[in-house]
């Protein structure tokens, strides 16, 4: 009987030894773990535990593959710099430096902290053994601003789209009008063959807030024309006096000759005493004309709206036969790298024109001509884009035109509020917005997502050329826009302090 006891005892004892560990149990019943396999093709996702943290994602970070570079960190002037020295044919040095220098300042501007970010906000302490990643990241200030930073310049962009019940009221108003006075200009023998072009903000789907200021220009086609540079006025290489060569066609011009050139005064004052005599004949809707100003290219009349006045500037022009845009000494090279080849060869074809536009020397005027690249400029804003589909029914969409608008819309604003201010225009917004083009040529560094980085990029460079006191004319660029009697620094100082407080001023508009 023991020996049978000290059997059982010893099965016993192998029973209970025979069952597996819990740890073995619970490896078995748990499935398999997911392994990294470098021949498998469909990638194996990591998986981080929540009681491992910042180190194990960290650590899924670096099995990843890297992430491809955004469009915001393409467009870091560090980026750029390399772009532009990796060309073969690219911009003159001159034009280089500019570059470089409007791109610092635009770096400059980045760097101010955004709003509501406190200048003494605490980083991460780098002795820290195990650092929390999601506080570190919030301790670190942000490569680029949120978008939350300024959100609402989306809103205020769709807040400056023209409603299209007005366009269409307003437009039908000005196109009755203008083809009654462009029949009675026609009857004329010197204007009988001038050809209709509308120019301008609204032409160019820039204009904002109310569609109540159209501009038509009247070009009178193939004038063969000598031009005499004008070197006294502050716009150097903008304006000239223009001698009228032989031409059977155009030989009515030689009536408005005055000795040697041709009267820019003479013909506008004829063309203002045909439009004068017209619109008192016209008993459908209330036009009036505006009073002439003073070295003004343009006649204004008033159309009364129901709701509001509806400006209309008749602008006449001449077209230069046998001349092309590149006749200038306009950066072929800039337009080339950002519009491409098949835009840059259809601004080739277009011929120059002539508004008569005087010169103010000191105190009073000159009887000149003034260039005019309106025709041009219409192409540009059309076909904005690096690719042909640019903003196209089917095509990407990019944030440059809304940028424009918003510096237009500021600066219309300040203007309204400061009275100091009203010798500045929107063509300055519109040139400073063909130079920044030029340096962000790509459509990926105006994508609409990036609107504030955008505006922000555009809104430094305008305040660069307001601290230098120079604004070169796209297409003439020994011709400097800001002159002696435009006060910049006290729209920096004033677009600084708007910037700095979040653009109030935008706000409550």
């Amino acid at each position: 009987m023991e020996r049978r006891a000290a059997g059982r005892g010893k099965s016993a004892r192998k029973t209970i030894a025979a069952p597996p560990a819990p740890e073995e149990e619970a490896a078995k019943a748990a499935p398999a773990p997911r392994v990294q396999n470098p021949s498998c093709k469909r990638p194996v996702k990591a998986k981080a535990s929540l009681s491992e943290g910042g180190s194990r994602s960290g650590q899924a970070g670096k099995e990843t593959a890297p992430r491809p570079k955004t469009s915001l960190e393409k467009s870091t002037p560090n980026a750029q710099k390399r772009d532009l020295a990796g060309k073969s044919d690219g911009p003159s040095p001159e034009k280089e430096e500019l570059h470089v220098e409007a791109k610092a300042a635009v770096e400059e501007t980045a760097k101010s902290p955004p709003r509501g970010r406190k200048a003494s906000q605490k980083k991460c302490d780098p002795k820290a053994k195990e650092p929390d990643q999601k506080k570190a990241s919030e301790a670190l200030p942000p490569r680029v601003p949120p978008p939350a930073r300024r959100s609402f310049l989306r809103e205020v962009v769709e807040n400056l789209k023209l409603p299209k019940r007005k366009i269409s009221e307003a437009s039908q108003r000005v196109n009755w009008v203008r083809t009654r006075l462009v029949n009675a200009i026609r009857k004329k023998t010197c204007f009988s063959t001038v050809e209709i072009l509308g120019t301008g903000s609204y032409y160019e789907q820039l204009k904002i807030n109310k569609p109540d200021e159209f501009d038509i220009m009247l070009k009178v086609p193939s004038a063969r024309l000598q031009l005499v540079p004008e070197n006294d006025s502050d716009y150097n290489g903008a304006h000239y006096f223009v001698i009228l060569k032989r031409n059977p066609k155009l030989k009515q011009l030689e009536e408005f000759v005055d000795g040697e050139y041709l009267s820019a005064s003479k013909m506008l004052s004829e063309m203002r005493t045909i439009i004068t005599d017209e619109v008192k004949t016209i008993k459908e809707m209330k036009v009036t004309m505006e009073r002439k100003k003073p070295g003004s290219p343009a006649v204004t009349l008033q159309i009364e709206d129901p709701t509001s006045l509806i400006s209309v500037d008749i602008i006449l022009a001449l077209e230069m036969e046998g001349t092309t845009l590149w006749d200038h000494k306009v950066n072929r090279q800039d337009i080339k790298n950002w519009l491409g080849i098949h835009e840059h060869n259809k601004l080739r074809m277009q011929r120059r024109c002539l508004v008569p536009k005087n010169a103010k020397v000191e105190a009073h005027f000159k009887d000149t001509w003034r260039l005019s690249f309106s025709l041009a400029e219409k192409t540009i804003i059309k076909y904005h884009g690096n690719t042909k589909t640019c903003c196209e029914t089917r095509g990407k969409q990019c944030c440059r035109k809304d940028c424009l608008k918003l510096l237009k819309f500021l600066l219309e604003q300040l203007k309204t509020k400061h009275n100091q201010l009203n010798k500045f225009c929107s063509y300055h917004a519109k040139t400073a917005f063909f130079h920044t083009c030029t340096m962000w040529p790509t459509d990926e560094e105006w994508q609409p997502i990036n609107l504030e980085e955008c505006f922000e990029r555009l809104l430094g460079y305008f305040i660069h050329c307001l601290k230098k006191a120079e604004l070169k004319h796209f297409f003439i660029p020994e011709c400097n826009l800001f002159g002696p009697d435009l006060k910049c620094s006290i729209l920096v100082k004033i677009i600084e302090s708007e910037r700095t407080h979040g653009f109030p001023i935008l706000k409550s508009a």
